[in-house]
């Protein structure tokens, strides 16, 4: 079966919630999604195209039912641009492995730093009432969004931003590339931000 033999209803019940069609669908678009994937020479040890592709469909299961144009063409282009953003997310990873920066670091010290560290990263993407409480609430509402991720992303954020494990570490005991670790690490944060948005504000 190819990607040709997309339907306009397939792809409506997709993204109504019906996870057994979501998966049909990939299935069918794999093939050209894997064709269109170039990964940089550069960077080919340490970014698998299955690591780009594999976090993508992540992404497709969390956020289908945001798709517009619920058409062949239009779901082919919105997947396009799901890979090709974490592809190049992955790589933006992996390029500041190669320059750290002290103040993306996530800091050591007493209990919750870690943590607030971790809410200064993604705050502005979730400058919010939740944002705006107190540290002790804003700890306990960041503890609670990151329960609320994949397992995939809980694990990656849990590992790298409050144990402060390097990213090469975390990937070996993974069993994953250091570019599938930045690059669920980056969605990760991407949830987060969206999870402490619907936080309340009480």
């Amino acid at each position: 079966m190819t990607s040709k033999n997309l339907t306009t209803d397939q792809i409506a019940r997709a993204a109504e919630g019906e996870k057994e069609e979501l998966e049909l669908l990939l299935r069918q678009l794999e093939p050209e999604l894997r064709a269109g994937l170039t990964i940089p020479a550069r960077w080919q040890r340490s970014l698998d195209p299955d690591d780009v592709l594999q976090v993508s469909y992540l992404e497709t299961f969390l956020r289908i039912g945001t798709l517009r144009d619920r058409t062949p063409s239009g779901l082919r282009a919105w997947m396009r641009r799901l890979v090709q953003n974490n592809l190049t997310d992955a790589i933006r990873g992996l390029e500041r492995d190669k320059r750290p920066d002290s103040k993306r670091r996530v800091t050591s010290g007493q209990s919750g730093q870690s943590a607030r560290t971790l809410l200064g990263l993604i705050a502005a993407d979730a400058s919010t009432a939740g944002l705006r409480a107190s540290l002790k609430e804003q700890v306990s509402n960041l503890q609670d969004a990151i329960r609320r991720l994949p397992p995939s992303y809980r694990s990656v954020v849990q590992s790298v931003d409050l144990e402060e494990r390097s990213v090469a570490e975390v990937a070996e005991e993974l069993g994953r590339s250091p570019g599938a670790v930045h690059l669920l690490r980056s969605r990760a944060h991407d949830r987060l931000a969206e999870l402490l948005r619907e936080s309340p504000a009480d």
